[in-house]
């Protein structure tokens, strides 16, 4: 129920995300005692990302995403490295240079959409916020990422290691290259997002170590490489994941337009004048473009998956039911996206004009695509604006199609996610990329 997942998000006494965030990193491969430095109060007196209150990283580390992904010019210039790293790869040569992509009779290209998008957003994402140089470090990092990500579900399960071998050996293999990364001298490095010099300092100034600093970068990697994750936005408190959920976000959103052509149309036609001789203005994007706002909005009601975790540190009762000290909470979201009482009879339809006609919809307590409460995701501006500039280029550059015979994509739900779902498997669907006329 809203009001029980309401009560639950107020609950910050006996309902614990420390505790789990804790565990999750443990289980990531993080020490012992680089945990405990994580959730050790911070001197107040120190140089570096300002700490008044003493908190530790663990909790601090939030306010550093903030400052780099709120509104603001941290974030105008994470859009900015969007914009050229899509302006790049949305290129017919550059696909098909890839080792997914063939070409076709009538002067395009057929790829298949998850892989493409997942491996366009992969790459811009780790640029936005590491620069050239993890690339440069191991060009097939892209892969090692999305062979650890679709398998990424084993941790929060927390599957023995004999039965996760191939997660836990492509995780050891990326954060081998981001350790290498990070024995670099900061100066050598280039053009890094505000973010991670930042909290590579906070880090070694409590004593963290560069193994260690590569494992806890490894899920900010993850993470918008649920924004985070979107988006995992949901899951985490204070690491944003870069890369899982955007690009399963772009991946959903893009194929239920070429589902509805004219809708896609329509999209075409509405971010056209977001093109401006000085290049494409995000604000435009942001400011004046319902329907866009309105295709995202339902993307995220039909494809996000995730829940919220809580540990339960004293006996608690939610909705009438006692909760027992130390079992976990999970709350999930999916039903309350899908509760005909709030998003109507049609809440199974992908109706894009539900948010414009009703936009009360959008401060409902049944409206939880970034979680909520203090672990609220602060990656959700990121991960709109870089999908919407995503879908403005790829459409005016291109018309885009599935390859006759394909099938739309049934979402994986019976396999567990940090945010948005994955597709069944080998329901990827072909789709035709071609020029469009000027």
């Amino acid at each position: 129920m809203p009001k029980d997942v309401a009560d639950a998000y107020r609950n910050t006494t006996s309902l614990s995300f420390d505790v789990f965030v804790q565990v999750m990193m443990r289980n990531l491969g993080s020490s012992a005692q680089s945990v405990r430095a994580m959730f050790s109060p911070m001197p107040v007196e120190k140089d570096g990302f300002p700490n008044p209150h003493g908190k530790p990283l663990g909790r601090l580390a939030r306010e550093l995403h903030t400052t780099q992904l709120y509104p603001g010019e941290n974030l105008t210039k994470l859009d900015d490295k969007f914009i050229e790293s899509f302006g790049d790869q949305l290129n017919l040569e550059k696909m098909v240079d890839t080792n997914y992509a063939a070409r076709d009779e009538k002067g395009g290209v057929t790829v298949p959409l998850m892989k493409w998008s997942s491996d366009v957003f992969t790459r811009a994402g780790q640029v936005a916020y590491f620069g050239d140089l993890l690339g440069v470090i191991d060009p097939d990092l892209t892969w090692t990422f999305l062979e650890f990500d679709d398998l990424s579900w084993q941790i929060l399960f927390q599957y023995p290691r004999i039965v996760s071998r191939r997660m836990h050996a492509a995780r050891e293999r990326l954060t081998a290259v981001i350790e290498k990364y990070f024995s670099v001298p900061a100066e050598e490095r280039g053009e890094q997002a505000w973010f991670t010099p930042a909290m590579e300092h906070e880090m070694r100034t409590i004593g963290i170590n560069t193994h260690d600093i590569a494992t806890m970068m490894t899920t900010i990697y993850w993470g918008f490489v649920y924004s985070k994750r979107l988006q995992q936005c949901k899951l985490t408190r204070w690491w944003f994941r870069i890369n899982t959920n955007t690009r399963k976000a772009s991946f959903w959103m893009l194929a239920y337009l070429i589902r509805h052509p004219q809708l896609l149309e329509q999209i075409r036609h509405e971010t056209e004048p977001a093109f401006k001789a000085s290049g494409l203005s995000v604000d435009y994007l942001k400011d004046s473009c319902p329907l866009l706002d309105g295709v995202w909005n339902e993307t995220l009601r039909h494809s996000a998956f995730s829940a919220s975790v809580r540990h339960i540190t004293e006996d608690t009762i939610i909705g009438g039911k006692t909760l027992r000290k130390g079992n976990r909470l999970m709350i999930p979201y999916r039903q309350l996206h899908f509760d005909e009482g709030v998003f109507g009879e049609d809440a199974h339809d992908f109706v894009p004009a539900r948010f414009e006609k009703d936009p009360k919809l959008l401060r409902s307590a049944s409206w939880r695509p970034f979680g909520g409460g203090i672990t609220m995701c602060p990656g959700r501006y990121v991960a709109k604006e870089s999908v919407a500039i995503f879908i403005a280029i790829a459409l005016r550059r291109f018309d885009i199609e599935f390859v006759t015979g394909q099938v739309f994509p049934q979402g994986a739900e019976g396999t567990p996610v940090l945010g948005i779902m994955n597709i069944q498997d080998g329901q990827d669907p072909l789709v035709r990329i071609t020029p469009r006329q000027a």
